[in-house]
């Protein structure tokens, strides 16, 4: 069985570094960028099965990367991650398309079974 593809999108780079590291070793392929900037390009390189998307603006504008992901392949699931004060626009993302909106922080068997959810897969924890 192929590991499923992730590719983690948030502007701390310690936390995606650290979330990488923890959801490689749990047999995903793991991938990070740190600015919007930069997500279009890696769905282009990676091809992930799911996006998991951290949100920290208290508008839409923190959703730009969603529409840029469900513009790009509207299969990819996106699993967001609510920062303090960002619950209105992760349930705006939920309207729009993303599989789940989670609160952060998050404990990591909470997100792996929404990742292996948002890809189809069952928990194997």
């Amino acid at each position: 069985m192929l590991a499923i593809k992730v590719l983690i999108v948030d502007n701390e780079p310690e936390f995606t570094s650290i979330l990488t590291d923890r959801l490689s070793s749990w047999g995903f392929a793991a991938t990070a960028v740190n600015s919007s900037d930069e997500v279009l390009e890696a769905l282009s390189l990676f091809a992930p099965e799911v996006v998991v998307l951290g949100l920290h603006g208290k508008d839409s504008q923190a959703l730009g990367p969603l529409h840029i992901i469900k513009a790009f392949d509207p299969a990819i699931e996106v699993i967001l991650l609510a920062a303090k004060g960002t619950a209105i626009v992760g349930m705006e993302g939920l309207a729009r398309g993303a599989f789940d909106c989670l609160p952060q922080p998050i404990e990591l068997g909470v997100l792996i079974d929404k990742i292996r959810a948002a890809a189809g897969v069952g928990s194997k924890r």
